[in-house]
Order: C-alpha cells, then sequence, then structure tokens
C-alpha cells in the first residue's frame, strides 16, 4: 500500500497534483456559494463581517486538529482564502448593484414607484406627520408623477429608485431603503444633471442625511423657507448646484 511515507518523490509530486485538482474543485464550488452571498449581503460591513471571520477561522482550526493537520497551517491558507472571496464578494457586489437607468414606463409603473417612495419615506423622513404621509402617497399617482420627468433605477431588473424633475428642479428622488448606500441615489442624481438639466433641489431641512448627499455632490446652499411647498410646517432649505 502506497503511504507519502514509502512513495518515491515522483510518485509524491502525482499525489499532490491529484490533490490540488480537488482542492480547486472544492475552491469553484465554495465560490459558488461566496457569490451568491455576496449578492445578498446589503453593504460592504456585512461582506466584511470581522466577526463571522473569525468564526471560520476557529471552525477551521478545530477540524485541523481533528484531521492532524496543523491549525497554523490551515489558519494561514483560510485567512488568505478568505481574503481573496472577500475581495471577490465586493465585485459582486458592486456589480449586482449598479443601476440600469431608464425613462419611466407611465402609468402602469406608478403603483412600484409609490412602493418605493412609501419604503424611503418610511426609513428617511420620521419627521413627516401620519396624515401628510396618507395625503402625498395619495397625490403620488393622480398628480405628483404626472408632472415631472421620471427617470428610474433598475438593479437586477426590479425597480429601486426613481427621480422626477421639471424646468431645471429635482423634485423627487427616492431609493427603496434595501437599496440605500449602494450607488443609487448618485447615479439618479448624476442623470438628472446631465440629461435633466437638474440645478436646483429643495430639501426638508429636518432630513440632514439628504441635505449632506446634496452639498457632497456640488450643490451649495441658497435659501431656506420656513414652509414648505404646500404650506406645511415643514422648513426647505433651497440648494443649487455650484458652478464648475
Amino acid at each position: 500500500m502506497q503511504t507519502p511515507q514509502n512513495a518515491t518523490l515522483a510518485e509524491v509530486r502525482d499525489n499532490i497534483d491529484a490533490l490540488d485538482r480537488e482542492i480547486v474543485r472544492l475552491i469553484a464550488e465554495r465560490q459558488q456559494w461566496v457569490v451568491a452571498a455576496g449578492k445578498l449581503k446589503g453593504d460592504e460591513q456585512a461582506v466584511r463581517a470581522p466577526d463571522r471571520v473569525e468564526q471560520v477561522i476557529r471552525k477551521v482550526r478545530g477540524l485541523a486538529e481533528e484531521q492532524h493537520a496543523s491549525p497554523e497551517v490551515v489558519e494561514a491558507a483560510y485567512r488568505a482564502l478568505i481574503g481573496a472571496f472577500i475581495d471577490l464578494e465586493l465585485t459582486v457586489q458592486r456589480d449586482a448593484a449598479t443601476p440600469v437607468l431608464r425613462r419611466a414606463r407611465g402609468a402602469e409603473e406608478y403603483p412600484a414607484l409609490v412602493e418605493i417612495w412609501r419604503s424611503a419615506v418610511l426609513a428617511t423622513h420620521d419627521f413627516l406627520a401620519a396624515s401628510d404621509f396618507e395625503r402625498i402617497e395619495s397625490n403620488l399617482a393622480a398628480n405628483y408623477f404626472p408632472a415631472v420627468t421620471l427617470v428610474v433605477a433598475e438593479v437586477d431588473g426590479q425597480p429601486v429608485g426613481f427621480a422626477g424633475a421639471v424646468d431645471g428642479g429635482l423634485e423627487m428622488l427616492f431609493v427603496h431603503d434595501s437599496a440605500r448606500g449602494r450607488g443609487v441615489g448618485s447615479a439618479l442624481l448624476a442623470e438628472a444633471v446631465a440629461r435633466l438639466g437638474v440645478t436646483r433641489v429643495d430639501v426638508n431641512e429636518q432630513n440632514p442625511a439628504a441635505h449632506g448627499f446634496y452639498l457632497s455632490r456640488g450643490f451649495r446652499e441658497v435659501g431656506r423657507s420656513e414652509l414648505d411647498g404646500d404650506g406645511r410646517p415643514y422648513p426647505l432649505l433651497h440648494l443649487e448646484l455650484a458652478a464648475a
């Protein structure tokens, strides 16, 4: 019976080559699951997940001891493997989150856009009274959407955000809460500026995240109104795109 102890150097190399083929096959299988995970995780922090990494390292060290392998060698190999897979997951996540921008398809698409608006506002507009939330929602499809030029962002064929503009003003930009932090808002804003001629936007003063978003993308504050466009007590900050 051939063992590592009685094998020739050529036989040792042949066996190592065979094991390498099996190891690479298993890495390829693991990669398929890693790619699936990368598409499901919400952000970079979820991909890097240092606590999960250490959990895996503890597990494989234990497995190494059971199989009479060096825990140090197995840990070093797995840290390199996990690091490479994290890079792969981040690439997959970025590719999966790259939005496709297009014009809205009309009234048939309004229900999906209303759902995006609802998700975004519930996540970011905690200052909005329930009665005003309901009033705005009831007017979206009937009055607000038809009054603007709408651009929709899709990821994997599903709408995840939209922007609406008219006469150089950005009247709406909303991203579904599940797609926040993936560059969808930035892509919509860039499209609105480049294709729809947007140079102005009003932002609720009680929404500092949105205010910071526009300031970081070249807008500057030029005024303030105590009431919103409907005369409600939601102060607005008026922003304009700074000259290049």
